[in-house]
């Protein structure tokens, strides 16, 4: 017995050696087809040559034709690894006619010699990272041809919203198998160390491992769908491309579940490390990453303005302002303008007026050309009117109704123009703004009382200027000009009717 097991481990050991050596001499993946001198004469160098030709055509096609022309040109190079004369070969040849199956959009045909690849074992590690990247696209190819099929639902990548978790439909599940398989192999892939523009054509590396990611995103497994990007993240993290496209996924998965802290942290973090790679950056990949860091600043921006609402909504006031105006401070803020409005409210509701106006006379200074001003314009004039500075609050309605003469609230500002300047001692004035209300086709047409009140003040303001104009012609001594004398009789007879 003890015979017998040296026996059969020295014939484990002659069989593992005998695998090295085949391992060693046969052609990988990344040293491509062989010429065919490289074959024996005869059978495989035609078949070689027909394949070639196949592949030839359908390079110079297009659509249908030309896909066919790379499938039968596949069925060749796999044909070919399974002849003896090419056993150096087989690898190659399989790995061909696996990549002329994706582009002939052949995916069951793919996905079998991307299998047949991971098994063979004179397959080394970079191989099998190859056929496991094909194996993926096949997949992703697949669900793709489902999607536009109507065999497969297509997947929801909105970014708003919770997501319910669901099962994961068979066609989809391979895609994440598949994307995970080849993660697990991608640092021996030779084309994740090529630059892009040198790639094979296809799905990039970064593309494939997000792939699974964005599948269980869709389905509601956040948790899975997460771990998935922040691999990629770690592993892309020099590429602007893949983090913008997979940063903002990836914040939504936190948003999704409501972790409005983890959001926040998480912004940072990326943040950080975006900074990172934009200063090492030069030309136009520093633009990309500076591109990212604005939308991440945009996005704690929106983090932070979410959290001053929930004060404002759970009653604390005071602090959902002083929120909202630290967002309009932040770096990099999309719009500072609809935080320091929400923020003008904020202060209402907290019983500081004066905060209030001052906020809002900041929006007016700083931002006069944003749609939310003209809204502040006018709360900022009711503030004056209710501290008692009619003619202050006067002036902020014709300059309203300077800025915005079509506002919806163009009446409105006509009226109070005429009210505060009426309150503030100047009937001439006010006379005018009544006048132009109450004359006003649209404005009385709104409020028919109301303008016929504005006329009739008019009226009044005007009778009033008048009996002080007339009583104080009358008054004036020592009139002698026959004109004069005339006209100072016309005032009397006019005092007399009013």
């Amino acid at each position: 017995t003890r015979l017998s097991f040296i026996v059969l481990l020295a014939a484990a050991a002659c069989a593992t050696a005998a695998g090295k050596r085949a391992a060693s001499t046969a052609r990988q993946a990344d040293q491509g087809l062989p010429a065919g001198t490289d074959l024996p004469e005869g059978a495989e160098r035609a078949a070689l040559e027909a394949a070639r030709a196949h592949e030839a055509k359908g390079d110079g096609a297009s659509g249908e034709a030309a896909r066919a022309e790379w499938a039968q040109a596949a069925e060749g190079y796999a044909a070919l690894a399974e002849k003896p004369g090419a056993a150096d070969f087989r690898v190659p040849f399989r790995h061909r006619a696996a990549e002329l199956f994706v582009r002939g959009q052949r995916w069951d045909r793919a996905a079998e010699l991307a299998a047949a690849l991971l098994s063979d074992p004179v397959s080394n590690d970079a191989t099998k990272a190859v056929a496991a990247r094909i194996a993926a696209t096949a997949a992703l190819g697949s669900a793709s041809a489902q999607v536009k099929g109507g065999q497969l639902e297509k997947l929801d990548l909105g970014l708003n919203g919770a997501r319910k978790e669901r099962p994961v439909p068979s066609g989809w599940k391979r895609v994440v198998d598949a994307a995970d398989a080849y993660f697990a192999r991608a640092p021996a892939d030779p084309d994740v160390r090529r630059p892009p523009a040198e790639r094979r054509p296809g799905p990039s590396p970064a593309e494939l491992a997000l792939a699974g990611a964005e599948v269980l995103y869709a389905y509601g497994d956040l948790d899975g769908a997460r771990k998935r990007f922040e691999t990629v993240l770690d592993r892309w993290s020099s590429e602007a491309d893949v983090l913008e496209h997979a940063i903002p996924l990836y914040l939504a998965t936190f948003l999704a579940k409501g972790d409005r802290d983890g959001h926040e942290a998480a912004v940072d973090r990326l943040r950080d490390r975006v900074g990172q790679e934009a200063a090492k950056a030069t030309g136009p990949r520093k633009d990309a990453f500076a591109k990212i860091q604005e939308g991440l600043s945009r996005a704690r921006a929106g983090a932070r303005f979410g959290a001053a609402e929930r004060l404002l909504a759970d009653g604390k006031a005071a602090e959902a302002a002083k929120a909202f105006e630290a967002v309009a401070a932040e770096p990099g803020v999309g719009d500072p303008v609809n935080a320091l409005h929400n923020g003008a409210v904020a202060w209402d509701r907290a019983g500081e007026p004066a905060k209030a106006a001052k906020t809002r006379q900041r929006i007016l200074k700083d931002h006069p050309a944003a749609p939310i001003a003209a809204e502040d314009a006018l709360s900022l004039a009711a503030y004056r009117s209710r501290s008692g500075d009619h003619l202050g609050a006067g002036r902020l309605y014709e300059d309203f109704l300077s800025r915005w003469p079509d506002s919806p609230n163009r009446c409105l500002a006509l009226r109070n123009a005429a009210s505060e300047l009426d309150l503030g001692g100047r009937a001439a004035e006010a006379a005018s703004r009544y006048v132009a209300f109450g004359g006003d086709e649209a404005c009385a047409k709104a409020s028919p009382d109301v303008a016929a009140r504005a006329l009739v003040r008019a009226g009044r303001l005007y009778e009033a200027r008048a009996k002080e104009a007339y009583g104080s012609a009358v008054a004036v001594p020592g009139v002698t000009d026959r004109e004069a004398k005339g006209m100072v009789s016309e005032a009397r007879r006019r005092l007399r009717g009013l």
